[in-house]
């Protein structure tokens, strides 16, 4: 950057010479008429796709990353006798409720917790999660879940008094503003901090809250023992500034188009992953910024898909496989920084979406100098 400054004549203030150049950011002269100019080398941003990626497996995100051997079962409303439900600060949480249930007829009701209210489910034994791999259950949010609301989640020693691992955000693996439906979530034991370790019970504490917090119901929460969600995660490891526009997702399988009076084709039910069935958990969708979520979204049917903003750019189909794909185009540029792991858009599997023919997703945009 460069900083001229050039008095007009001998008979300003401050100047000894006519003409003399003279730049006050230096030398601290005062009086003097003149102009900054502030130049810049021209760029021209040229584009870039960045593919989602797993270490393991690529760019193919259809596989199967279902829960499988047999699960420890913690908590399903007192249908059966498994972990003991109990509040440790406040009296906001029914572990009994009859008001929803995802199976049986009863569920853990959290009705509006004040903010630092913490509940548990206790084993009364110790539970060594060495040959396991995440907790999963079914959330229904009945209301008022509001930005600003937030449920940690983390394992507990009750004979040490202490957290083992760290504390994860429930919102960070549901989508908290979809209401009045039940919705699957999976937590890696490896983003709690808990492989290996051995803990007594989990408890869930009222971190933050927005005026009057949410009321929702859990179910179903058990630990997994094998199985737990796949990440494809995508971010800029070029020397520039990477500016995302879009993210498309492409999703292929073996299934005839019908055509509908030339009207185009319809490869696809909107209530399905083509032609895998509404999942149990969801695909995961995050956008993260300095390693703090800043969205999290939950995928279950290409509905869903559509609800968080997604759009049909292409579908075809050739009568025996069919291909659609999406495409989310941001409000804001979405700025990922150089070579910085904090910064990253991920799509994580908790299904089984090996019948698919192929599911792909990259982001659109491009880069620019520093």
């Amino acid at each position: 950057m460069t900083i001229p400054f050039t008095l007009e004549g001998a008979d300003q203030e401050g100047s000894t010479a006519e003409g003399e150049l003279y730049n006050p950011l230096i030398d601290g002269r005062e009086g003097g008429v003149g102009q900054n100019t502030y130049t810049q080398p021209r760029f021209e941003p040229y584009p870039v796709l960045l593919p989602f990626i797993n270490a393991t497996y690529g760019n193919a995100i259809n596989q199967d990353a279902s829960a499988g051997g047999t699960p420890v079962n913690i908590n399903d409303g007192g249908d059966n006798v498994y972990w003991t439900g109990s509040s440790i600060i406040g009296s906001s949480v029914d572990f009994t409720s009859t008001t929803q249930a995802f199976s049986g007829t009863q569920s853990v009701r959290a009705n509006s917790p004040s903010l630092n209210d913490v509940w548990e489910f206790d084993k009364g034994s110790s539970q060594d999660l060495t040959n396991y791999s995440s907790i999963t259950g079914q959330i229904y949010v009945n209301r008022r879940w509001t930005a600003g609301d937030s449920v940690a989640v983390f394992g507990y020693d009750s004979g040490t008094a202490s957290t083992i691992g760290n504390q994860v955000l429930l919102e960070d693996y549901i989508d908290e503003f979809t209401f009045g439906s039940w919705q699957g979530f999976a937590i890696p034991l490896s983003d709690m901090g808990l492989t290996g370790e051995t803990i007594d019970a989990f408890r869930f504490m009222q971190v933050g809250a927005d005026s009057q917090t949410g009321d929702f119901f859990l179910d179903i929460f058990r630990i997994e023992e094998t199985g737990t969600g796949i990440e494809f995660k995508t971010f800029h490891e070029g020397k520039d500034i990477y500016l995302a526009k879009s993210l498309v997702v492409s999703l292929e399988d073996a299934l005839s188009g019908t055509l509908a009076d030339g009207a185009g084709i319809t490869p696809f039910n909107p209530q399905s992953i083509l032609g895998v069935s509404s999942l149990t958990i969801g695909l995961n969708i995050k956008i993260v910024k300095d390693g703090i979520p800043t969205f999290s979204g939950t995928v279950s049917t290409l509905s869903d898909l559509m609800a968080i903003g997604f759009k049909t750019t292409n579908q075809w189909s050739n009568g025996t496989n069919s291909m659609v794909t999406f495409q989310l185009d941001f409000s804001e540029t979405l700025f990922l920084r150089r070579k910085n792991t904090l910064d990253y858009v991920s799509v994580t599997v908790n299904d089984d979406l090996s019948g698919l023919t192929r599911f792909n997703a990259t982001l659109r945009g491009a880069t620019v100098p520093r």
